[in-house]
Parts: structure tokens; sequence; C-alpha cells
């Protein structure tokens, strides 16, 4: 703004929303990116597990520096329990090893679904839906069998299992709409998730059978 760059309201409003919430969420401590963040003195501050040196956010790797502003702006806004909330979020993956798509999604379903808010996320990652069908599972083991419900929390984060009823998942294709859920399982179609990277396992495994002297199909 101050330099009169061309940039898109939704990334200005975001980065004023982020301005906001800082004022009241001054320390996040980022348990899947071993990180801290601190907003101290009209800077914002990251201090990496095992380290005693803050950076400053922009001195961070990308994938912190594209996933804390989030974070502090949807911790502000969780705290926000007076009315119902409805959160889109786009391509949350973006910058992020798989483990930290896993831990962010934990994180996101736990910070936006809480009462009556609902959370809307798109994704092109495997890992993200794959993630999604564990925490589904999780939800579907600990209901049927409640005596093992700490167990399954230890192995995953109760606050992150997912109820299938209130669930769903689409692929988006040639102008139509595609559900990805396997009704009677309630879960992510497991032959949609492995479709998703069919195409490479095949060109792998006519790599292999030219090696080897046959013919590829």
């Amino acid at each position: 703004m101050r330099d009169n760059i061309g940039l898109p309201k939704s990334i200005l409003d975001f980065s004023n929303s982020f301005s906001l919430s800082r004022k009241n969420v001054p320390e996040l401590n980022i348990k899947f990116l071993k990180a801290k963040y601190i907003h101290s003195n009209g800077q914002d501050l990251v201090k990496i597990d095992g380290s005693e040196t803050l950076f400053r956010l922009y001195e961070t790797a990308s994938g912190i520096q594209s996933v804390t502003p989030l974070l502090v702006l949807l911790e502000h806004l969780s705290r926000n329990t007076e009315q119902a909330q409805s959160f889109i979020i786009e391509e949350p993956e973006l910058n992020l090893y798989p483990t930290a798509q896993q831990g962010l999604l934990n994180w996101l379903v736990e910070k936006c679904t809480q009462g009556e808010n609902d959370l809307t996320i798109t994704t092109h990652s495997p890992y993200i839906l794959s993630h999604l069908n564990l925490l589904l599972y999780a939800y579907q083991v600990a209901e049927k069998h409640p005596d093992r419900k700490e167990a399954v929390a230890a192995i995953v984060p109760e606050a992150s299992w997912i109820n299938s009823k209130e669930f769903a998942c689409y692929q988006v294709e040639n102008g139509g709409v595609q559900s990805l859920v396997d009704e009677e399982l309630g879960l992510i179609d497991n032959n949609e998730l492995d479709g998703l990277s069919g195409d490479a396992a095949d060109a792998f495994d006519n790599l292999i059978r030219l090696s080897k002297g046959f013919a590829t199909k």
C-alpha cells in the first residue's frame, strides 16, 4: 500500500486481517513445523525448536512464511464462539512437506470445525486426501469401540477426528463434479486415491518392462 503495488484485493484483505489478529495472538506454538511465532515490537518473529535465534518471518523457509499468518488468523477467528463461521482455504499444502501437510490438516480440522463451524478445502495433494481418510477412520474406530477411544487418540488427536456424516469430498473434472466418498465405508475411495498416482505408477511399470525386455502395455 505504501509503494502503491497493485496486489489483489484478496491479498490486501488477508494482510489486514493478519495485522489485526496478531495483536490478539502475539505468540503461537506451531508444533508440526517445530516453530513458535512471536509478535514483538511490531515485528513478526519465528523461533525454531532447538535454536535460541529469533528469525524474522520473511527470513524463514517458504512453508513457514506461507502457513504462519494463516494459523495466527485462524487462531484469532476460532476464539469467536458467538456465531458459526465458514472457512474456505485454497491449497493449504503449498510449500509444505507431506508430514507438515498432515500436521496442518490436523490443525485446520481442530480449529475450523468447532461447534457449528464448517471448513472447505481445495487441494491437489494426495497426502491431504490420504490423511483425511485417517481422520475419518479414527472417528469410526473410536465410535465402534468406545473402550479403545484413548488408544485411538494416542495415534490420532481426538480434536482432529472427522465424522463421515459431516464430510464430503468431490473431484471437479470435465466441467462436472464427482463424489470420491465410498458411501458404505464412509471413506474416500481407495481406487480414487490410487488413481491420482496411477499414471506415474504405470509409467514406472512400463520402464521396468522395457528394462527387462518385455513389451509395454
